[in-house]
Formats: C-alpha cells, sequence, structure tokens
C-alpha cells in the first residue's frame, strides 16, 4: 500500500510523515541535499532545471523500487504528483520542449511500472505562510524562493491533484495553515484513523503490517 504527501514547500509533509512513521507507517523520506543540482537550479533555472529534474525522477523510482515494503502501509514524504507540479511550473516558458518530453516521458514510465498511489494526502498552506516557513527554516539553497514561485508551485499542484483525482486516486484534503505539525500528534492520529478507514486496513501493533 503506497501514500504520497502531496503540497508545496512549508505545508509540513516531512513533519507528518515522522508523526506517522512514530505510528507504524513505513515512512520514505527525500533528502534534498543529495541533489547536486538544487542549489544551482535556484540561481540558474534555465541551466539546470532539467539535470535536477532527472534527478528527483529517478530518485524517486529508486525508493519506490527499494524501499517499498509489502504489506506495509508505505508514505513517501514526496508526492510523484509534486515532481510533475515542478517540472510543468519549470519548462512553463516552453524554452526547452525536448527537454520537458524527456521529464514527461519518464513520469508516464514511472506510473506505468508502479501504478497509481492508494491514496493522496494534499496538505494546504497559503504560499505567504508558506515563504515564513522557509524563510524559518534557514536553508541556503531556498533563500531564492520568492512569493511568486510560491504562488505558481500552488497553481500547478492544484492542477496535477485534480489530475490524479479525475483518475480515480483517493485524496484527503488537509489545511496547515493553523497546525503546527510537531505539537499536534493527536491531530496526525485522527489523520491514521481516517486514512485506515477510507482504504479499509488497520496496523497490526506487533509486525506494523496492514491487516
Amino acid at each position: 500500500m503506497r501514500i504520497e504527501l502531496v503540497g508545496g514547500m512549508g505545508v509540513g509533509k516531512t513533519t507528518l510523515c515522522r508523526v506517522l512513521e512514530e505510528i507504524g507507517y513505513n515512512c520514505i523520506y527525500e533528502d534534498l541535499g543529495e541533489n547536486p543540482f538544487l542549489a544551482r537550479m535556484y540561481e540558474d533555472i534555465e541551466s539546470y532545471k532539467f539535470p535536477s529534474q532527472i534527478w528527483f525522477i529517478l530518485s524517486k523510482f529508486s525508493e519506490i523500487q527499494m524501499q517499498i515494503k509489502r504489506g506495509h502501509v508505505n508514505v513517501l514524504d514526496q508526492a510523484m504528483d509534486n515532481y510533475k507540479a515542478y517540472a510543468r511550473m519549470l519548462f512553463n516558458n516552453g524554452s526547452d520542449p525536448r527537454g520537458f518530453k524527456i521529464v514527461t516521458d519518464f513520469f508516464d514510465y514511472t506510473e506505468e511500472r508502479f501504478g497509481l498511489p492508494d491514496l493522496l494526502v494534499h496538505l494546504q498552506v497559503s504560499p505567504e505562510t508558506q515563504l515564513k516557513r522557509v524563510r524559518s527554516r534557514r536553508r541556503t539553497f531556498e533563500n531564492e524562493v520568492t512569493l511568486e514561485y510560491l504562488q505558481d508551485l500552488k497553481r500547478e499542484l492544484d492542477g496535477v491533484v485534480e489530475e490524479s483525482k479525475a483518475k480515480g486516486v483517493n485524496i484527503i484534503e488537509i489545511d496547515t495553515e493553523e497546525i503546527f505539525l510537531p505539537e499536534h500528534h493527536l491531530f496526525a492520529a485522527e489523520l491514521a484513523e481516517n486514512i485506515e478507514k477510507r482504504l479499509n486496513f488497520c496496523i497490526n501493533p506487533i509486525t506494523k503490517k496492514a491487516v
């Protein structure tokens, strides 16, 4: 079973994933620091958007292939829909149509190989709040992130989530504008209960497997 968390920067994806891990979910985290192109991309988008996106897609492919545990509830803190949204935003000026086609073909192949997620948890926060949270975590490579960038990303994310919904993917929408997830374990527990009802399973407290 595969659950993916989708949402913009600073919405609480990784934090929520950590709390769900404490409940017994098998959580798979993306390490942004491993992408050798990411910091340079924020400084020079046109030169580094293609290698950065290819790195992310191949990394996600490897995560799903190597870290998914059969019989367990697997949660990816970065949904494939996140990468689709970033790609559309970065390539929307039409400057590299061949590069965009290659990236899109990778998305299509990954979806064909592994199928759609069983559930998307869509975390939403206003771009203004996202910017405050991004600034507060003080990641050097995020210094170039602007409000306009986050607004564009939100627009693309809303679009790809609607496409997933049209494909029949289960989606839970959550507004984390007023929720500080590290201090809301009860909220995470309620979300886990909602997920289990939606997908009709429960977690064995001993084996941590879905039954």
